[in-house]
């Protein structure tokens, strides 16, 4: 019987890490699983996770899924994707000294205003290719330095996820260039850590990591995966950041692409690589969409993104907050929502800096009216991110695919579709991030030739939906409502 051949994809999300079994040839999902952890708030504004809580999530479910292995695969490599924008201060073992800091955490606003003070908004922008926000890495560890001196004296290093995962796996210190950038003290353009960032931090570059490499990069062998034994040594793959990733596998080519990725979780992010540096900012400004152009997995490329970072934490609030059920079925009250333009109320979603309202509520609002206007202000928030998108480039996008657990929905699908008045497409293996980050292993083995043979094996399918021209028209009477007063209400 002749074998398959498989990538083992570990994909770190915010909540949890899912790690899947993808056919090599066919980029079937052949087996796959996942596992939870936890977001932590000690103070209203902060948000914390652990990564060692982090590390035995993915050690559980590679051991669960090792035990499921069917017969006649084979498994050619080992590759990853993670969420950005975190730091955790750990030391010379690679040992975490406080709990992982994400960028979602807005607790580095003052230290955001030093940063504006004393680097500016405009320089940061040019140099990280990033808003200047509490997203910021350096907000963090200047918050370090303030609130937890002993934390940041000991720290012999601060790792993103992605370095914590690969020191524990026995290769301490590496990380990819779409990660590094993600620690937004990356000077995007020259390639390495900025000097005014590392000088405002006081830290020498060595403490963010100078073993940078490309994210196709196969940095080694392994025979067990921590405590869980391998069936044989398997060669490990660098990965990248999971957006990147996400455009990889959504059909986003490198060059003059029509096509718009979309990845939709607890962020949803909307992206297209480019061969320039683009520079800007969205609309909103301080609405919490945030716009970013950064170093994409390939050398002299850039990855151009907005996202809002609201999306499915709001959801999770909506349950444990409103409906005091933690274990209530999003799925079901998406699919029970009635999301026809009719809705009076209007969601304010800028929650992470205590500025979320809900307007027009009356005595007789409902449960449901609330959960639907969410809905609805994560649209909204989706369209102010392709408004910006288009206006990045002279090129038209033509094409708009989606992928990540938030795209199971339909109902969600046709609502953008209404909003922007074209359609949208829903990519048949939704497990963006794995599947380009099994693109990468690929190249990095020998066994794709480039990113387009690639593409050309392991970009599947698209189902599209279409927009509805009546719905179409109340929402675009409803969004420009919308922006209106979301412009007073955040600068008065």
């Amino acid at each position: 019987m002749k074998q398959r051949e498989a990538f083992l994809a570990l994909d770190f999300g915010t909540s949890n890490v899912h790690v899947t079994l993808i056919d090599s040839a066919t980029a079937e999902a052949i087996a796959g699983t996942s596992k939870k952890y936890g977001w932590y708030t000690p103070k209203p504004n902060e948000i914390e996770l652990h990564a060692e809580e982090i590390w035995d999530a993915s050690e559980h479910a590679v051991a669960r899924l090792l035990k499921c292995l069917p017969q006649g695969v084979h498994i050619i490599g080992l590759t990853f994707s993670f969420f950005g924008d975190n730091i955790t201060a750990v030391d010379q073992e690679g040992n975490a000294l406080y709990p992982m800091l994400p960028g979602f955490c807005g607790r580095s606003g003052e230290e955001v205003r030093q940063m504006e003070r004393e680097i500016g908004a405009g320089e940061y922008a040019k140099i990280t290719g990033n808003t200047l926000s509490t997203l910021s890495s350096v907000s963090k560890i200047l918050w370090l330095k303030k609130n937890r001196p002993e934390v940041f004296e000991r720290a012999a290093g601060f790792y993103s996820n992605q370095q914590y995962i690969l020191h524990r796996l026995g290769f301490p210190g590496v990380q990819d260039v779409t990660m590094a950038a993600r620690k937004l003290a990356f000077d995007v353009k020259g390639c390495r850590w900025s000097d005014p960032l590392l000088e405002l931090m006081g830290i020498p570059a060595e403490k963010l990591g100078t073993n940078i490499l490309e994210s196709a990069a196969t940095v080694g062998s392994i025979r067990s995966y921590g405590r869980v034994k391998l069936p044989y040594e398997i060669p490990v793959t660098i990965g990248c950041h999971d957006v990147s990733a996400t455009l990889l596998s959504t059909g986003v080519q490198l060059e003059h692409s029509d096509t718009m990725g979309v990845l939709m979780g607890t962020y949803e992010q909307i992206g297209y690589f480019s061969d320039t540096f683009v520079e800007g900012c969205n609309d909103f400004e301080d609405s919490l969409i945030f716009s970013c152009c950064y170093n994409a997995p390939f050398k002299g490329k850039y990855t151009v993104m907005d996202a809002f970072p609201t999306a499915g934490a709001l959801l999770e609030w909506y349950c444990k907050k409103i409906l005091k059920d933690e274990k209530a079925d999003i799925g079901k009250l998406i699919e029970a929502a009635k999301l026809d333009g009719e809705n009076p109320l209007l969601f304010l979603p800028y929650v992470e800096n205590f500025h979320g309202a809900v307007l027009g509520m009356g005595l007789g609002t409902t449960t449901e009216e609330i959960f639907e206007s969410l809905l609805e202000s994560l649209a909204f928030q989706f369209v102010a991110c392709i408004d910006y998108i288009r206006s990045t480039r002279e090129e038209p996008f033509t094409r708009i695919h989606f992928g990540g657990g938030g795209s199971r929905s339909e109902k969600l699908l046709k609502l953008r579709a209404d909003l922007i008045g074209a359609p949208v497409g829903r990519m048949e293996n939704l497990e963006l991030p794995s599947i380009g980050a099994c693109m990468l292993a690929g190249i990095g083995n020998g066994i794709f030739q480039d990113a387009e043979d690639a593409a050309a094996k392991m970009v599947k399918g698209v189902e599209y939906f279409y927009p509805q021209e009546a719905n179409r028209k109340k929402y675009e009477d409803k969004y420009r409502r919308y922006k209106d007063i979301s412009a007073v209400y955040l600068h008065g």
